[in-house]
């Protein structure tokens, strides 16, 4: 019996639900498994408690969000 985890940030329920469905129907095709098998464990990370290159996710995405907010206001 097939289990997956995911490790994510926060998402909303319909998010979850899709996650689940597309992750097990893809694997049951790829694994030739019935989908009935899987299971599926998500786990939400908040972004203070993940990091990225020595940064914490909330910081990365804020310089992320700067630097991309100052490329469209240049076009």
């Amino acid at each position: 019996m097939p289990h997956i985890t995911v490790e994510s940030g926060k998402l909303t329920e319909e998010q979850k639900r899709n996650l689940i469905e597309r992750i097990t129907a893809v694997s049951s095709e790829i694994m030739s498994i019935p989908p009935e098998f899987y299971s599926i464990t998500i786990h939400e990370i908040d972004d203070a408690s993940y990091g990225i290159g020595g940064k914490c996710i909330d910081v990365v995405k804020r310089e992320y969000m700067d630097k991309h907010a100052s490329q469209r206001e240049d076009a």
